[in-house]
């Protein structure tokens, strides 16, 4: 044996390879987090192109004038609302929008006579949620300029102030935060708002008999002033913008012009009805949730990654001193390390070497002398 102990060298390979992993999974997480936040919300925070929804309100004590017996009634007033995408004319359109054609109509059970109707056509950003500019704006018809949010609030309803589009008076009104509840388990903002009363611009007069101001039954009929009030409360799920339940305490009036009598023709509160309450939890709820896993992935994923990256290039920094300073250790026969081993064994390596090759001269000259007998 050339030694009395043996070598044992440290490899860093797989070190470099274990470090190199960790920088690559940060850089991966870091990847992923920025696509997450600035691609797949975009891609999800969308409003269908082809939406097509149907909400329906009720007052089961409403107080009203009825046009078609013309009677006052205690009955129940059912309002129905629709909101359908049109999707040739959303594409046709482009600009990010979705074009809507929004109905609604309210009806008691005592007569077929609508008691109030109109349809409306508007475009709305899909990401935003609010009213923009289009050539086909209209309301029962007639042109006009949409403004505000009319089917949602944006994604990711702040606790703010929204204008919000009223289409009796044909301007927006502000919605303003006024709580956080809950709605069968699911969070929802509310927002309360309210119209004072004032001039009723889908209809601002009606033909109106003249004894329902106290003249004869065969008095002509009289051009009335129509006015009209209403509180809005709408409960929104924040992080998809949609309206869960929306009530409405609305008010009417019609006015004699000539006297200045009014005669209240409608004393209504209106809330969405259980059955279409429940279906929009039922829808909103996963979606919420998607969207707020969403909204937090890419700061879990962004710190997670820059962790691992800043981890992985210590680790390397550090395991690389480590080889520097103990890449051969001598190892003696009882396992113990010789830190000062290498003197003494260039000095045994040495004399052994010479010692060989004393033998080695001795030998050849002895072969030779043989040879030359």
């Amino acid at each position: 044996m050339l030694l009395s102990g043996k070598f044992q060298f440290t490899t860093g390979g797989q070190t470099v390879r274990k470090s190199a992993i960790v920088i690559g999974f940060g850089a991966f997480f870091i990847t992923m987090a920025l696509l997450l936040k600035f691609y797949a919300f975009d891609k999800l925070a969308v409003i269908p192109i082809d939406q097509n929804t149907k909400q329906v309100a009720v007052d089961k004590n409403a107080y009203i004038f009825d046009a078609g017996t013309l009677k006052f009634q205690h009955t129940t007033l059912t309002t129905t609302i629709g909101a359908v995408a049109q999707k040739d004319e959303s594409q046709q359109f482009g600009h990010n929008a979705v074009i809507f054609s929004k109905w609604q109509y309210s009806s008691i059970p005592q007569t077929q006579t609508a008691q109030e109707a109109f349809t409306e056509k508007f475009a709305v950003n899909r990401h935003t949620g609010k009213v923009i500019a289009w050539s086909g704006d209209q309301e029962n018809g007639k042109a006009l300029r949409h403004t505000g949010y009319t089917v949602k609030f944006p994604f990711g309803t702040k606790k703010t102030t929204y204008p919000y589009w009223d289409s009796s008076i044909e301007k927006s009104m502000s919605m303003k935060y006024a709580g956080t509840d809950k709605i069968d388990g699911l969070t929802v903002y509310r927002f309360e708002g309210t119209v004072p009363r004032q001039t009723l611009v889908t209809e601002p007069t009606k033909e109106t008999p003249g004894f329902l101001f106290g003249q004869p039954k065969s008095s002509p009929g009289v051009k009335a002033k129509y006015t009209y009030a209403n509180d809005r409360t709408i409960w929104v799920e924040p992080q998809t913008g949609a309206f869960i339940k929306v009530t409405e305490a609305q008010q009417q009036w019609l006015t004699d012009p000539s006297t200045g009598k009014s005669v209240q023709v409608l004393r209504t509160t209106s809330a969405f009805d259980n059955a279409t309450v429940k279906a929009n939890v039922d829808e909103y709820k996963g979606k919420a949730s998607q969207l707020k896993a969403l909204k937090l992935a890419p700061w879990v994923l962004g710190i997670l990654g820059l962790l691992l990256l800043i981890g992985g290039v210590v680790m390397a920094v550090l395991l690389g001193r480590g080889r520097d300073g103990g890449r051969h250790q001598a190892v003696d026969d009882d396992g113990g390390y010789d830190d000062g081993g290498y003197d003494d064994v260039d000095d045994e390596t040495q004399g052994g070497v010479s010692g060989l090759l004393d033998g080695a001269d001795d030998g050849a000259t002895a072969r030779l002398s043989k040879d030359d007998r």
